[in-house]
């Protein structure tokens, strides 16, 4: 074998080929000399130790961790450090040669690739931090320490999903999934994990048909006389087309009251008082629920009420739930959003995501009760969901 000596002492010896071919040419390999070397080569290390190498390569092919060891040095590359011991020289560990260009040539990825994959990723869930819709769940993705081809996948998702709310598109999961290239481009895992962090009929993804959700006492009327009676249940979730045709509430409530948090409308509906109609705000508004709750504003008039999370996408949320009144100049306030809600003993602190959503409001007109929680946010770093205490 052509190799000449790089150092060398009585105990140990480094190696190199004496007239390498690599680089920029790998040697001919058979297909099982080559399946091994990719093997040796994923990772980022730049030196092995050989005891390493024979365990990637398993009892079934030390032969062959021989050969290409060998084949290996005397084609240049990785050079090879040996010890001297009982008598003879033995392998001690292989330092390779241009890691990275020998990495491209066997079509394995680099570490510099890696690295501005993470970065090209960082940049992505940056500016989704900055969507008032997905920006909370961009948040929770850069605090996680996930992999970065699962990462990749979820950010990919948000992305689509601001997307498809931003074009206004209703449709089955199926059809999401279409949007991201084809039917099974969504695993059940990240359907669940969209799921933890939105409502997704809401946003015109789901099995079924947009909905609306309503409690108190009064009646829907439709044509032919046909009615809901709101007071029959404790709460009453309505596909939104079919508020399109709606003629009538019975009676006119005093109060719409509009909430946020699941577990707070459902307790506040166990509770509601006579001539308030309660709505729950399923997440960021979408245009199907804002044409709908519009519609039963056009037929039963009256100031409204909302709560929100004490955090600064609950002050966005409030705001885009607010547009029906602001549109028809109906009156509305927040409510059980002031800033001593920040004092709760769940309160957490602020992420990136709802620092940039506090910069976007700082330049928006707000109620006083709002402008009052914005403030405290900044000043006290904290936020708080509004389920401690409504």
């Amino acid at each position: 074998m052509s190799t000449r000596e790089l150092t060398a002492d009585r105990t140990r010896r480094h190696r190199g080929a004496a007239a390498p071919v690599w680089p920029p040419h790998l040697p001919p390999l058979d297909v099982d000399e080559r399946e091994l070397l990719t093997d040796w080569l994923r990772g980022s290390a730049d030196s092995r130790p050989w005891p390493s190498l024979l365990d990637i390569a398993g009892p079934g092919r030390i032969d062959l961790a021989d050969r290409l060891a060998d084949k290996a040095l005397a084609a240049g590359l990785f050079t090879l450090k040996e010890k001297f011991e009982r008598g003879r020289w033995q392998r001690a560990g292989v330092a390779w040669v241009e890691l990275e260009a020998l990495q491209t040539a066997l079509g394995l990825p680099t570490k510099s690739q890696r690295d501005a994959q993470r970065q090209a990723l960082c940049d992505q869930i940056d500016t989704l931090m900055a969507d008032p819709l997905v920006g909370e769940a961009a948040q929770d993705l850069a605090q996680s320490r996930m992999a970065l081809k699962p990462a990749q996948a979820r950010a990919a998702l948000l992305q689509a999903l601001a997307a498809w709310v931003a074009a206004g598109q209703q449709g089955l999961r199926r059809d999401f999934a279409l949007h991201l290239g084809h039917t099974k481009a969504v695993a059940d895992g990240e359907w669940a994990w969209l799921e933890r962090h939105f409502d997704l009929p809401a946003l015109g993804i789901g099995p079924f048909a947009p909905t609306l959700t309503l409690a108190g006492a009064a009646s829907l009327v439709w044509p032919g006389g046909r009615r809901v009676d709101l007071a029959a249940l404790p709460f009453v979730t309505l596909p939104t087309e079919g508020l399109e045709r709606l003629l009538a509430v019975e009676p006119a409530p005093t109060r719409w009251w509009l909430i946020e948090n699941r577990a707070s409308f459902e307790k506040q509906a166990a509770r509601l008082a006579p001539g308030t109609l309660l709505v729950w705000i399923a997440g960021r508004p979408t245009r199907a629920w804002t044409t709908a709750l519009g519609r039963l504003l056009a037929l039963a008039p009256a100031p409204a009420a909302i709560s929100a999370d004490a955090d600064p996408a609950g002050i966005e949320i409030a705001l885009a739930a607010a547009q029906p009144w602001v549109n028809r100049d109906l009156p509305w306030q927040p409510e059980a959003m002031e800033a001593v809600r920040l004092s709760h003993p769940r309160a957490q602190a602020l992420g990136a995501y709802d620092l940039a959503t506090l910069d976007r409001l700082g330049h928006t007109e707000l109620p006083p009760m709002l402008a009052a929680l914005r403030d405290a946010m900044r000043e006290r770093g904290l936020k708080a969901e509004q389920e401690g205490w409504l």
